[in-house]
């Protein structure tokens, strides 16, 4: 059954609907637009009467159940039993030989011992569940306020923690992974995600809930209309969730299909998307480039943001590389997939003006993410002339 999306407060004066790149009549803006072979666009639903705030959409999970809690221990209640003489000899022989072996395993541990022992603070991080019902998006309320957003974001001044460990990924083959499988790791994908995302957003006053993750393999519904294109990656804003078509590694050339973190690195620049609509850079961009006189102006915001989104991509490439055992050689076949989804190595016209950008400027945004400081400063796409983002 079709689930409608709900009617919201819409936008006061003088916001409009962001219209982003424009998608064939009828058909909603997705990540990667087939007629116009462009990959990563945030895709909204096309509502009459102007843009409508996301939020609250509400719909089943795919493949995801919630883990159980841990089990409360026990309390002993029984009342001890009186100790002999020579019972309290015992214990104190006891006690002393625990003391021994406790200074053996300082002294090991101090000496270059096996660590094993004692789980480290990442090993017990526990991943927030899926957020079906997240919070309303955050939204400017004049151009001035969109251009503060944009430019001096308090996200900007945060870190991204270098290296960051997420012992249940491990990366995956999508050509020939199952529906099942793809699903599974598409929530240990989001779960490492949120895990590198979380802190610094949230040190910078701003909520990150974890958005869903769906594999389809056919047409679905959406809050943002019905997804048909099995070859495609969205992050729908309408509802907050993450969909991967399971064909979408068909879009590359047969030598990159099989590329080491080749869909997560996608995943990541669609969870790019969900970093820019929490932090409010993604609806104030999107107010401004509708307010743009030409479709070149236009561009403009749409390559800023999803060369950003590139950037944060490579971010969190970067904080994870080490923990998923990526080589240098994988990390340049990533920033090689980053070349490769440009819009003029897509089109094969050179110099096209389009909403993504060239192969070679989403590569230098991506790399720019990828051998960074981790400051989230550095993927500010903003306030670079427009000959940055081409």
């Amino acid at each position: 059954m079709t689930q409608q999306y709900p009617p919201q407060q819409q936008y006061p004066p003088p916001w409009g609907q962001p219209q982003g790149w424009p998608a064939p009549q009828g058909q909603p803006n997705v990540g990667w637009n087939r007629s116009q072979q462009a990959f990563g666009q945030v895709a909204w639903p096309q509502q009459p009467g102007g843009f409508q705030q996301p939020g609250g959409f509400q719909q089943q999970p795919w493949g995801y159940q919630q883990p159980a809690g841990y089990p409360q221990p026990g309390q002993f209640n029984q009342a001890p039993r009186p100790r002999s003489p020579l019972s309290r000899i015992v214990v104190l022989l006891v006690v002393l030989c625990g003391l021994l072996l406790a200074g053996v395993v300082v002294a090991n541990a101090l000496g270059g011992g096996s660590s094993n022992t004692t789980p480290t603070p990442q090993d017990t991080w526990s991943p927030p569940p899926p957020d079906l019902n997240p919070p309303d998006l955050p939204s400017p309320t004049t151009y001035s306020e969109a251009t503060e957003w944009l430019q001096k974001n308090k996200v900007y001044s945060q870190n991204t923690t270098i290296p960051t460990a997420c012992p249940n990924l491990q990366p995956i083959d999508a050509t020939s992974a199952s529906e099942s499988e793809l699903t599974a790791h598409l929530q240990e994908l989001t779960s490492c995600l949120v895990r590198v995302w979380k802190e610094p957003l949230e040190a910078a006053g701003f909520e990150l809930p974890r958005p869903p993750a769906t594999v389809y393999s056919q047409t679905i519904q959406t809050a943002c209309g019905k997804f048909d294109d099995l070859e495609n990656a969205v992050y729908c804003g309408a509802d907050q969730r993450i969909y991967y078509g399971k064909a979408l590694p068909d879009v590359f050339p047969a030598n990159l299909r099989s590329t080491t973190f080749l869909m997560e690195m996608v995943l990541a620049h669609e969870f790019g998307h969900a970093i820019q609509y929490r932090t409010g850079i993604g609806i104030a961009s999107a107010a401004w480039e509708q307010r743009q006189s030409t479709q070149a102006a236009a561009n403009v915001f749409s390559r800023r943001l999803e060369m950003q989104a590139d950037c944060f991509a490579g971010m969190w490439v970067h904080a994870v590389a080490e923990s998923q055992g990526l080589s240098s050689g994988d990390l340049n076949g990533l920033s090689q997939i980053a070349y490769t989804i440009g819009d003029d190595v897509l089109s094969g016209k050179t110099n096209i003006d389009s909403g993504h950008g060239l192969g070679a400027t989403r590569q230098k945004w991506f790399e720019t993410g990828l051998t960074g400081t981790g400051r989230i400063g550095q993927c500010n796409t903003y306030t670079v002339p427009a000959g940055q983002v081409r």
